[in-house]
């Protein structure tokens, strides 16, 4: 007896030390983590509806839940499953006895696994024998230690399977019955409790009445233990079983996909879509596009923006994700294209705080030169003196040019790049042509600018996730951005939205590429920014594409999906009254004529009119000077007096320059125009193969010249344009009126 007493207890004191073992070596803390990476990526919108899930490495759908598990789900699992699972310790001892019991007497092959001891054999999926039971047994028991019980639940549900490639209970609810599980009936509870266990009766195609006989066997078990009454369970029979699987809602794919590969760590990405204005926002995308590919333009995408929060709130990045015919898996957000006009708002606000000019300054619109650059606008006509607002509100190209060039196009590159931070570090790139589309632009980039315009010049970057946290940067002021908007509000809408211009109000912007290659259009309500962009993602051009029409009818049609609970931008409280000169809407300084304009405190104080020049008159108001007998009776007065290149203008379209100009007090009346001093000339070949470089002069009292180049005359004329075919070198022009006046200027000419 001793010897057996010793053996018995030499062999338990072994089990004991290899439990012990087993028990330690067991890495609990870490079966979370082997579960985390079965799970499927899933994203979410706002409201945590699913718009996109991936398979997992296994080829499978496995939706993890961060859920609480529903009610009616626990109660039947508990039933079905382990029915004293709140009580026991990971083993339910009465069951392994009742299995023993089944197993050896019976002949009846029962279970006794716990849920706590089915966690850990889906965490470590082993061969079944006695062995791995008893090590799912000690594994149990380590289990329970360091999770709660509903965190063991679970881990459970989580990661159950449900038939073919289906796992987890989420997963199931969304793919059997196209719902959340919280939204679960007693009878789809029930069927989800029973499928674990035989997760293969899950066919559409046959055990279809052992699968409702199991169903309905646990909806008695549940009406039994009073957990549903009798009306619940007559109708939870009557519940048909699915025929079907479904497959998981599509929306935002382009930005499910961005977010998936942003967040590799993550297994659900919830987003700021709200799914809702998403899905009609791919509806009128879709269907607008269908209308723009009879054109030719087979691309549109479109980005919406909650002005308060800075979230992304809708994302198409394409007329059609599964339009592989045109490209609908391109990402039209992401990818960067010529932005055309839509930088000049941003150009307007900064050239009101820095002083140069308000919304009622006059700037020049003539044909400029700025070296080798020449600017055109788009509609090929010029306007003289244009108001800085209509020059905004018609989005002329020539006055922005120079106030670009009155800015400084290096200040206006790097306040770009505070607001976007792009890797591009090279202002001289793109020069004054900058403002005009030259250096491209995403779509995204774009929402960044104008929501931060929306914000009162308040930028942030988007938020795509509620995890996403960025700092503001006051760039603009209040009132410089509020004026910015208002005049952007004057532009003409496209088509029959002209006249909702008062009813609905909009400030907007266009933008056509040069080449007509992207047509945008952005607008700002006080609650949404949208950016829109059509075109085509090969970059080929369409005489169709513009901004106005194509990017504007598409803008507006997004607008009118948008819920509205503000009418329009609240003035600003930095705005103030100051006085300007009325002719030139410049800061009052001389005692001519003034008007009243609003114009931001905190901006730098406005410059004083540059037109304006101090003369002498006598007492009948006639101009004079020192030779005049009456000049010591003389009054000062102060007229307009424009630069020579605007003067000649105005007498080239024969207009009225008597206000504009006076020739006693004009330094010159005769000055070069093209090319300007120093300047390196490339000059194109004509038509027969010759070098032909056009110089242009103002004459503006049209008078006879004498032309010499490098001191060699060269003939006279009248004309305000001379062609002369010069080789590689440098040269001197110099011209002499008949009353005695010079211009000259020097210049290079270069070769390819």
């Amino acid at each position: 007896m001793k010897i057996i007493f010793k053996i018995i207890l030499f062999f338990t004191i072994i089990v004991f030390i290899i439990t012990c073992g087993i028990y330690v070596r067991f890495d609990v803390e870490n079966t979370e983590k082997i579960f985390e990476d079965r799970y499927s990526v899933s994203v979410l919108d706002n409201n945590g509806k699913i718009i996109g899930v991936y398979l997992n490495k296994d080829e499978q759908w496995h939706l993890k839940s961060a859920d609480e598990i529903p009610e009616k789900l626990k109660r039947a699992v508990m039933v079905f499953e382990d029915k004293n699972f709140y009580s026991h310790k990971g083993v339910d001892f009465s069951a392994v006895v009742r299995a023993v019991k089944d197993n050896i007497f019976e002949k009846r092959r029962t279970g006794a696994s716990t849920i706590t001891m089915q966690a850990v054999k889906m965490a470590q999926p082993k061969e079944r024998n006695y062995f791995n039971k008893y090590l799912e047994i000690v594994h149990a028991f380590k289990l329970e230690k360091y999770y709660k019980k509903d965190e063991i639940l679970k881990m459970y549900l989580n990661n159950a399977p449900y038939g073919g490639n289906i796992v987890g209970y989420k997963t199931a609810s969304y793919m059997y019955f196209r719902k959340s599980p919280k939204e679960l009936t007693w009878s789809e509870a029930a069927l989800l409790a029973v499928l674990p266990n035989s997760p293969g009766l899950m066919n559409v195609e046959k055990n279809r009445e052992k699968l409702i006989e199991k169903r309905n066997f646990l909806l008695k078990k549940l009406y039994e233990k009073n957990f549903i009454n009798e009306r619940q369970y007559r109708i939870s029979l009557k519940e048909p079983v699915p025929d079907k699987r479904y497959s998981f809602p599509v929306l935002a794919p382009h930005l499910a996909r961005r977010l998936v590969n942003e967040n590799k760590d993550k297994k659900i990405i919830k987003s700021t879509i709200d799914s809702e204005i998403q899905k009609k926002t791919e509806k009128a995308v879709k269907d607008y596009s269908e209308f723009l590919k009879l054109s030719g333009i087979n691309n549109a995408a479109v980005l919406i923006i909650n002005n308060k929060n800075y979230e992304v709130t809708a994302y198409a990045g394409s007329q059609d994700f599964y339009d592989f015919e045109n490209n609908g898996q391109v990402d039209g957000i992401t990818a960067k294209r010529s932005p055309g006009s839509l930088l000049k708002p941003f150009l307007y606000a900064k050239v009101i705080d820095e002083g140069i000019a308000a919304p009622q300054s006059k700037i020049p619109d003539i044909p400029l030169y700025f070296s080798n650059f020449s600017p055109q606008n788009a509609n090929k006509k010029y306007y003289g003196m244009v108001e800085m607002r209509d020059a905004l509100i018609k989005s002329l190209n020539i006055p922005f040019v120079e106030l670009l060039k009155d800015y400084g196009e290096d200040k206006f590159f790097y306040f770009l790049k505070d607001i976007l931070n792009f890797e591009d570090r090279n202002p001289e790139r793109y020069g004054l042509s900058l403002i005009l589309g030259t250096k491209e632009f995403t779509m995204e980039e774009i929402g960044i600018l104008y929501s931060g315009l929306a914000n009162y010049g308040n930028f942030k970057n988007l938020k795509y996730t509620e995890e996403s946290t960025e700092e503001e940067r006051q760039l603009l002021t209040k009132g410089a951005s509020y004026l910015t908007l208002t005049t952007m509000r004057e532009l003409e809408r496209p088509g029959m939205e002209k006249f909702y211009r008062e009813k609905n109000p909009v400030s907007w912007k266009t933008g056509t590429s040069h080449g007509r290659r992207d047509g945008w259009a952005a607008g700002i309500t006080p609650e949404w920014t949208v950016v829109v962009w059509t075109g085509n993602f090969t970059g080929e051009g369409n005489p169709n594409l513009t901004g106005v029409y194509t990017g504007g009818n598409l803008l507006f049609n997004i607008l009118k999906i948008l819920p509205k609970t503000e009418k329009d931008f609240i003035i600003p409280s930095d705005l103030e009254k100051i006085e300007v000169d009325k002719e030139t809407g410049y800061r009052l300084k001389y005692d001519v004529p003034y008007k009243e304009i609003f114009y931001p405190k905190d901006a730098k104080p406005l410059k004083a009119s540059p037109y304006y020049k101090k003369i002498f008159v006598n007492k009948n108001g006639e101009e004079i000077d020192s030779r005049d007998e009456s000049f010591n009776e003389r009054e000062e007065k102060y007229i307009l007096v424009y630069p020579l290149e605007i003067v000649n203008y105005f007498v080239r379209e024969n207009l009225d320059v008597s206000n504009i100009f006076s020739e006693k007090t004009a330094e010159k009346t005769i000055k070069f125009i093209y090319p300007k001093n120093n300047l390196k000339i490339i000059v194109p070949k004509d038509f027969d193969g010759e070098k032909s470089l056009i110089v242009k002069i103002a004459n503006i009292k049209n008078q006879e010249l004498y032309w010499y180049v490098n001191k060699e005359y060269a003939g006279k004329s009248r004309k305000k344009e001379r062609s002369f075919n010069f080789k590689k070198g440098k040269y001197e022009i110099t011209v002499v009126s008949e009353s005695g006046e010079t211009a000259k200027i020097n210049f290079q000419v270069a070769e390819k």
